[in-house]
């Protein structure tokens, strides 16, 4: 078989550029020593990602016993990704959007108010953003409701179900597309933020509609044949989440206790994230202290209480969006959907 030399050159670039990215700092002489490349092939490859602006020349290093060597920092803001995450806040439609650089550092953050979201919600946000940062390479989008191959199957928002988000930006906006569950995109956030074993359980209760799960397993979050895994709402538990007093402690408190122990007693998972506005110190401790002895130890794991659903959301996107960059989508403009 052939090599193709091309190839290697490439991965060869793509080798260097990311491994710089881990140490942020390094020596063409220490960049040779991490990837196994000469001196000389590193050396070429770093000017030309100076030229590229993907990597910035920094200051001289002392080595010992040696001449200085010139030290080469990765160049974070060469690129960028946005991540949009749509739903209810304080009973009122939203868009949250967060352009971040490439170590997920936020770069802007703004809360945009929608009176009806449709689609074109989405794509004056979006082409704002890139007015103001042209270096947008990757989209992230979270709607709340089933996504499955980029359409919204159900939605909190009529009118967006059945709308080809994947499709339609990927095609608009010739960048690497993700479209994702506002939970899942949130599980994921909390994974990568806290760095949790490998089965981790986000349960949210947003109280205007029905609750919605995400789950992660071994690192992926688990979709199901046609994207309803973690539709939690449809276990017939017996619960009408619709009328439940999320106020009353002694109604709420053994509904979400119902649904947590489904969720363990099937995933077992390491770790288990409710997020809601609603949970006070009292309804906290209420909720541990009705959890059965025996399936305290044999099923439930330790609760986590978070009201930080936005926060994981976007850093769950721009996670994905990142990890899309790395793996070369912005060459060949890929479509994706986590």
């Amino acid at each position: 078989m052939a090599v193709n030399v091309l190839d290697i050159k490439q991965q060869n670039v793509h080798t260097v550029l990311w491994t710089l990215y881990s140490r942020k700092t390094a020596t063409i002489r220490e960049l040779s020593q991490l990837t196994g490349l000469s001196f000389a092939t590193v050396g070429n490859i770093l000017s030309d990602l100076v030229e590229k602006g993907e990597v910035v020349p920094g200051e001289l290093v002392s080595a010992t016993g040696g001449r200085p060597s010139q030290a080469y920092s990765f160049s974070a803001e060469h690129a960028h990704v946005l991540a949009l995450s749509a739903r209810v806040r304080d009973g009122k439609n939203g868009i949250c959007a967060c352009v971040a650089n490439l170590y997920g550092e936020i770069v802007r953050q703004t809360e945009y108010s929608c009176e009806n979201m449709e689609l074109s919600s989405f794509e004056n946000i979006i082409d704002s953003c890139l007015c103001d940062y042209p270096t947008i390479r990757v989209l992230a989008v979270s709607l709340p409701g089933v996504v499955h191959n980029g359409v919204a199957l159900t939605n909190d928002y009529e009118q967006l179900v059945g709308v080809p988000f994947l499709e339609h930006f990927r095609s608009k906006y010739q960048m690497p597309v993700i479209v994702e569950n506002d939970v899942n995109a949130a599980v994921y956030g909390y994974s990568d933020r806290a760095g949790q074993p490998c089965v981790l359980a986000g349960i949210y209760f947003p109280r205007y509609f029905a609750p919605g799960s995400g789950i992660m397993i071994d690192g992926k979050i688990l979709k199901g044949a046609g994207g309803y895994a973690g539709e939690v709402a449809l276990l017939p538990l017996g619960i009408d989440w619709d009328s439940v007093d999320y106020h009353n402690p002694k109604e709420i408190g053994p509904a979400i206790l119902k649904l947590v122990g489904t969720v363990c007693a099937i995933v077992n998972p390491a770790y288990v994230v409710l997020y809601g506005d609603f949970f006070t110190d009292g309804l906290r401790e209420a909720i541990r202290q009705a959890i059965p002895a025996f399936a305290e130890k044999e099923i439930f794991p330790s609760l986590s209480f978070s009201d930080a659903l936005e926060t994981d959301i976007l850093s769950g996107l721009t996670a994905q969006a990142i990890a899309v960059y790395r793996n070369g989508a912005d060459e060949h403009c890929g479509q994706c959907e986590f």
